[in-house]
């Protein structure tokens, strides 16, 4: 068994009678500093939450999430980008993420709706379930029409 000199094991014992080499420098290489040492993160400070309510109702989804770098977010229903409509269905950046707004709800609203948080290093998702119902009004009209 050969003893060493450091604990590197670079140099064996010996070898110290020899004129002393210099050991390599190294540099901690700066790519492979992962994200979550360098302050990167990506994270919901709350779900997105699952919302029952009458047709003709306002329903308002909250994706709330912080990241850094901050995240840009977007919502998609059942895995297509939501698609906003003038006073009637309305996404708006908000501090803590964005907000969903939904006016005038109809039962073809119901869906998945899921909000995707990227900020270029990380995306997440989080889903939440919309399910607007007939109301009393709604319903008599379809008995009436059955």
């Amino acid at each position: 068994m050969e003893l060493y000199a450091d604990e590197n094991g670079r140099r064996p014992l010996s070898d110290l009678s020899q004129e002393p080499r210099p050991l390599p420098l190294t540099l901690p290489c700066l790519h492979s500093v992962t994200p979550s040492s360098a302050g990167y993160f990506l994270n919901f400070l709350e779900p997105v939450n699952n919302i029952t309510i009458v047709q003709g109702q306002t329903a308002i989804l909250h994706c709330k999430v912080a990241g850094n770098p901050p995240p840009n977010v977007r919502w998609l229903k059942n895995d297509a980008p939501v698609v906003q409509e003038p006073r009637r269905v309305i996404i708006r950046k908000t501090e803590y993420g964005s907000r969903l707004r939904i006016q005038d709800l109809d039962t073809t609203d119901t869906g998945y709706y899921q909000c995707v948080a990227t900020n270029g290093l990380k995306t997440i998702t989080a889903t939440g379930v919309l399910y607007v119902r007939l109301g009393e009004w709604g319903q008599q009209r379809r008995d009436a029409s059955g």
